[in-house]
């Protein structure tokens, strides 16, 4: 059982949480193309959107490598280097390996190494450059922590494959001794999975190695430090590292029920909405399920934009009135997340899509494409619900200038506090704020816009598919990396400037608060002028909220002068001042 040193939760800093992931995991058996996808939602207001790219490379023998945390920027210091390392572009290398994470926080004791040299960002892309496959990379990963630390906090993992896919769960022991405990599952074949910032693993098999992975002492640390004290085989890793409460439930599981929901559909949904709400901690939902229809790579870009719409978590006003969805029904929320009104606390809901995604991707691992190809990155810059992503494969040796950068975990600061025209980044934050000023008459052009753009890129990645297997095949490895590289260079490259051309479309369209469409017969000014006017709810809502203020009154002379002749009343200030 689990014992009262549990009382040592604070729950991860959850109630006050600003930077946070979502992952999707699906299975090669679940995808509608038998590749195995994970989808990632990188969130943090302090996070810049760029792509890293570690190239291919061999390094002299016994050399070191240094360590920064990925989220301070702190120097970790240094650890062992090997001799020949893979190439890395964001989050999946040239083998079709992928590795998406999110953070759970877990016991407080157990937040911070003294002495730890690599932190769980560091984790990612080493691992990236020194394995081929989910299972070695689970195995790199264990040994990477046993042999110098581990300096974050408690962290979910995804990794996959082109032929499988895990969950791995993972946290540090503290000032107790070096290293971490963990757990990992593999997914099984047809089923998907999610994480977003809560331990999701319970009990596990401790005697399947073929699908479940665990360090030794999983079980007897826990123990050791006091706080499970029950048989072996009913040990949970969640409930004894990180217990579910009510904002791991609402603000983290709510994530991963829309996502279930979304595939199993609204009865599956409707059993574990309580949970999710945070209203029945035992009510927990599976691990994993296995979704109704299998799921395609544009399903997936659908799932990570959900904004829980058409649930009771709705954030956009539709299903509920919520003066917090404003004029324009916007799903987006002033941070911070958790607010007070007299004496009692409140909360915004914290959706898949948030507007604080620094960079987000889709990585395909695909056994029906030469190795060099398995990988298809599909990459991304700040919020999931607006932003296109774009094809990069996994041996690709450059990436496009718009969006090629380091981040912290490289010992670099990225220009955050700095705006650029061909940056990927500031291109689209600037449509992305300028459509959340009015959510209910823009998104739906960019929405159009996103699939328009998303559907030409996949057709054009499956043509390159098909061309890069020929060049292979008559000129050569070399040359086939070549061909995919510019690819992925001309698109990310012309997919910025291309939403950077949107941006004046929709500054255009939506100036001012009219909606403005070209129209060749004005010859004023080349177009059509309409009123981007509330809707009636929210017009009554005023009404509501401020009584006769700003009714509008009779003109009692205006009337006495029509009664005496027509053609004395005034023409309409209302009407005369339409368009002024």
């Amino acid at each position: 059982m689990i014992t009262f040193s549990k009382v040592l939760y604070i729950a991860a800093g959850l109630a006050g949480l600003v930077d946070g992931c979502s992952n999707i995991i699906v299975s090669p058996g679940a995808s509608a193309d038998s590749s195995s996808m994970v989808a990632y939602n990188a969130d943090s207001a302090a996070l810049y959107g760029s792509l890293y790219h570690y190239p291919a490379a061999d390094h002299p023998k016994n050399s070191m490598r240094d360590i920064y945390d990925w989220d301070t920027g702190v120097y970790l210091g240094q650890i062992e280097e090997v001799e020949h390392t893979y190439n890395v572009v964001g989050n999946m290398n040239e083998f079709g390996l992928s590795i998406g994470e999110t953070t759970y926080g877990g016991v407080s004791e157990l937040q911070s190494q003294p002495g730890a040299k690599i932190d769980y960002g560091s984790l990612i892309w080493v691992t990236l450059q020194r394995a081929k496959t989910a299972r070695e990379a689970i195995h790199t990963i264990s040994r990477l922590m046993s042999e110098n630390g581990y300096a974050s906090e408690g962290e979910s993992f995804s990794i996959a494959d082109p032929h499988e896919a895990w969950v791995m769960e993972i946290i540090g022991k503290g000032s107790y001794e070096r290293g971490a405990v963990w757990v990992a599952r593999r997914i099984p074949d047809g089923y998907v999975c999610a994480h977003a910032n809560q331990a999701r693993i319970t009990t596990f098999p401790l005697d399947d190695p073929e699908d479940t992975l665990y360090a030794p002492d999983v079980i007897s640390f826990a123990r050791k430090i006091g706080l499970y004290d029950g048989p072996d085989e009913e040990f949970s890793f969640s409930d004894v590292y990180d217990a579910v409460t009510f904002s791991g439930a609402r603000f983290c599981e709510a994530r991963v029920w829309s996502f279930f929901g979304d595939v199993m559909g609204e009865e599956w949904a409707q059993q574990y909405l309580d949970y999710a709400q945070g209203y029945n901690l035992t009510n927990r939902m599976p691990l994993w399920v296995k979704p109704v229809q299998k799921v395609s790579l544009k399903d997936t870009m659908r799932h990570m934009r959900n904004h829980y719409e058409n649930t009771p978590l709705a954030m956009d006003g539709e299903v509920f009135p919520d003066v917090g969805a404003s004029y324009g029904y916007t799903p987006v929320r002033a941070h911070p997340l958790t607010w007070t009104s007299g004496s009692k606390e409140y909360l915004n809901e914290r959706p898949i899509a948030t507007q604080q995604t620094g960079w987000n991707f889709i990585a395909q691992s695909r056994k029906w494409m030469p190795q060099e190809f398995s990988g298809l990155l599909w990459f991304g810059v700040d919020d999931s619900a607006t932003t296109v992503r774009f094809p990069v494969y996994g041996s690709a040796t450059r990436v496009a200038d718009a969006f090629a950068g380091a981040g912290a975990q490289d010992g670099v600061t990225p220009p955050l506090m700095k705006f650029d025209f061909q940056s990927a980044f500031s291109v689209f934050n600037l449509v992305a704020n300028w459509a959340y000023s009015r959510w209910d008459l823009m998104y739906p052009d960019v929405l159009a816009r996103i699939e328009s753009l998303e559907d030409s890129l996949i057709a054009q990645a499956n043509d390159v598919d098909i061309k890069a297997k020929q060049v292979l095949e008559s000129s050569g490895v070399s040359a086939a990396i070549e061909l995919v590289t510019s690819f992925s260079v001309d698109a990310g490259n012309s997919l910025v400037r291309s939403w950077a051309n949107f941006f004046g479309e929709m500054f255009v369209k939506y100036k001012d608060g009219y909606v403005f469409t070209e129209d060749s017969s004005e010859p004023s000014c080349g177009c059509s002028v309409a009123n981007g006017a509330y809707t009636q709810s929210w017009y009554d809502r005023i009404v509501a909220d401020t009584g006769d203020h700003y009714l509008v009154h009779e003109d009692v002379d205006a009337l006495k002068a029509s009664a005496k002749r027509p053609g004395l009343m005034p023409v309409s200030k209302a009407q005369l001042l339409a368009r002024r």
